[in-house]
């Protein structure tokens, strides 16, 4: 653990580009700009970026003169944060070479330690954890903002506090979130009660084509581009449709397989905690959690489930019996 690099460095140096991976969620984007508008507050220059554009659930956070959508990272800085990201390819950008080093903040346990500094915690409930531990060691006050982006990351990683990942010390910290400022209603309410009619028409329709195993062991969904056609909808509006399939009674694992190209899939692992997805997933160049994982795999659908599913039916019985 390097925390105490980490904090030399924010001490040292003057500028600061932070990243984390693409499609990015509430943990990633939270977590980064609770760091960049801290840096900020010590009188440094920081600034977020991703390759993909904010989710229009997490536009309430402070984003405004904070984030940058950008596809490759040019600007030069004393150092590049990397948050919330298993492997520097999942930024989607290439490691640039006017950025002289590489901070790696993270709490997946596929992390291959990437960075010139590596600070990864598996332990960790959500990087957000981390980024509140990082400001409360070098004693940076937690703003309002900065409070409003931690809680962000905290309720979006457990899951609304229901994740096996919750902890009574994630509980502790978002409430202390709640008395710097935080709103838990605001936040609640952009998060989970902003739907469109798109996006539940397309979530009718995949739940209507949900299948379950014989054994009820396993889950899956399938979103195709032409259901997004035809919802008017984008893979920004599937996040977290595979909890579904997750929460019904007797599944161990859930899949959920999203078309990206063609035969390119996009597939997500969620486990009741038995099983561990991390290591499926990485059979494939993927990662994550232990509960919660994901990769890119090629070939034809019934080709990619097929192979998916049957590794998936393999790693249940290898621990449930």
């Amino acid at each position: 653990m390097n925390l105490a690099e980490v904090i030399s460095v924010l001490q040292e140096k003057k500028s600061f580009v932070i990243t984390g991976h693409v499609s990015p969620e509430g943990d990633v984007i939270g977590s980064g700009m609770a760091l960049a508008l801290a840096l900020r507050d010590m009188g440094k220059k920081a600034e977020v970026v991703n390759r993909d554009p904010i989710p229009q659930q997490l536009l309430f956070l402070p984003h405004e003169g904070l984030f940058t959508r950008q596809k490759a990272i040019t600007q030069t800085a004393d150092a590049l944060i990397v948050v919330d990201s298993g492997s520097f390819e999942r930024t989607g950008y290439t490691r640039p070479t006017s950025i002289p080093t590489v901070i790696n903040i993270d709490h997946h346990i596929t992390n291959p330690s990437f960075g010139n500094i590596n600070w990864v915690v598996p332990t960790a409930m959500a990087t957000g954890e981390m980024i509140y531990d990082l400001l409360k060691t070098i004693g940076a006050p937690i703003t309002p903002p900065i409070a409003t982006c931690i809680y962000t990351a905290l309720i979006t990683e457990t899951g609304s506090f229901r994740f096996v990942n919750t902890t009574s010390r994630a509980l502790q910290i978002a409430g202390e979130m709640i008395e710097k400022g935080a709103d838990p209603f605001r936040i609640a309410t952009a998060l989970f009660e902003a739907n469109t009619a798109g996006r539940l028409k397309l979530l009718a329709e995949v739940l209507m084509k949900m299948e379950v195993s014989a054994d009820e062991r396993i889950a899956w969904i399938h979103v195709s581009d032409e259901q997004l056609r035809k919802t008017g909808t984008t893979f920004e509006d599937t996040e977290d449709f595979v909890t579904y399939p997750r929460s019904i009674e007797k599944v161990e694992v859930a899949v959920f397989f999203r078309e990206t190209g063609p035969e390119q899939y996009k597939i997500s692992f969620r486990s009741q905690g038995k099983v561990d997805v991390a290591l499926l997933a990485k059979r494939w160049g993927g990662g994550g959690h232990t509960y919660a994982a994901g990769c890119t795999l090629g070939g034809s659908w019934q080709k990619v489930k097929e192979r998916v599913l049957t590794s998936v039916q393999e790693a249940i019985y290898a621990v449930v019996s």
